[in-house]
């Protein structure tokens, strides 16, 4: 029985005292008590007695279970209680750490919002700077667009009017050239005009030699200065006969001066005169 009762020491006061105090209502309760008759032998006494310390111990039993569930229920409510405060503590720490976690995602999602923000800003900031030299580029190409064209307007002026004075030049130029052919023309016309002139003069102071054929010819180169006086004649071609040939030679020196176009600018035409001198036409 002893080893039921916990290791506590009040426990065992509280039964010994419970004992005493039964016993001591024994004994006060049979000494206030008539005494009645004695009509049973003394053993019954004993036996009432010993009733009694049953009844004493199972109460005592009685009272030491219900010490040992009340014990046992103050154990459960305190390990209850510890556990619920435990549960709390793990509770509050899971909601600490919830909330740390939250603050950490919202200040990591703040930090990204303004890491994006810090970019979206950068990007716009780009985009407005890649706007602003496109734009730049664009007016500069339209300025040179602009001068292409004036300068491509300019050259197409300017080939134009290249090609109207060209034009002009050529339309003069054949002219010019219509003009001197003209006048080529007339001072030759003068010029033959002159020299079959002279031929005729040459002609008149000319003596045939003696013995010289008929129908002879030879060319005759003659030096002049400005008044048709003769510096000097020679035969370049020869008729064959030298009598002829001095004597052609003789009749030119004789004609000096020759007659010339009365227009000095003709006369470098005559400077070096050369022409065939036939006789007989």
């Amino acid at each position: 029985m002893l080893k039921q009762i916990p290791g506590n020491y009040r426990y065992i006061a509280y039964a010994i005292l419970i004992h005493i105090a039964f016993v001591a209502i024994i004994v006060f309760s049979l000494d206030w008590m008539p005494k009645p008759q004695r009509t049973q032998p003394p053993q019954n006494v004993v036996q009432a007695v010993t009733v009694d310390e049953k009844k004493l111990q199972a109460e005592l039993e009685k009272r030491q279970a219900e010490e040992r569930r009340k014990q046992q229920e103050k154990e459960e409510k305190a390990l209850e209680a510890k556990r619920a405060h435990e549960e709390e503590e793990r509770r509050q720490a899971e909601l600490k750490k919830r909330r740390e976690d939250e603050q950490r995602q919202l200040k990591e999602q703040q930090a990204r919002q303004e890491v994006e923000a810090k970019k979206a800003k950068e990007l716009e900031q780009k985009k407005k700077v890649e706007t602003e030299r496109l734009e730049k580029r664009k007016k500069e190409q339209e300025v040179l667009e602009k001068k292409q064209k004036e300068e491509e307007a300019r050259l197409v002026e300017q080939r134009r009017k290249q090609e109207e004075e060209r034009a002009l030049q050529e339309q003069l130029a054949a002219e010019q050239r219509q003009l001197e052919a003209e006048r080529e023309k007339k001072v030759q016309s003068i010029v033959d005009r002159y020299i079959e002139i002279i031929k005729q003069k040459v002609t008149r102071n000319w003596f045939r030699p003696a013995g010289a054929k008929e129908n002879l010819s030879c060319t005759v180169t003659v030096r002049l200065i400005p008044g048709g006086e003769v510096l000097d004649v020679r035969i370049t071609k020869s008729s064959g006969d030298p009598l002829f040939d001095r004597s052609v030679e003789t009749a030119v020196l004789k004609a000096s001066p020759l007659p010339l176009p009365p227009d000095p600018s003709l006369f470098e035409r005559f400077r070096i005169l050369q022409f065939v001198f036939k006789p007989e036409g």
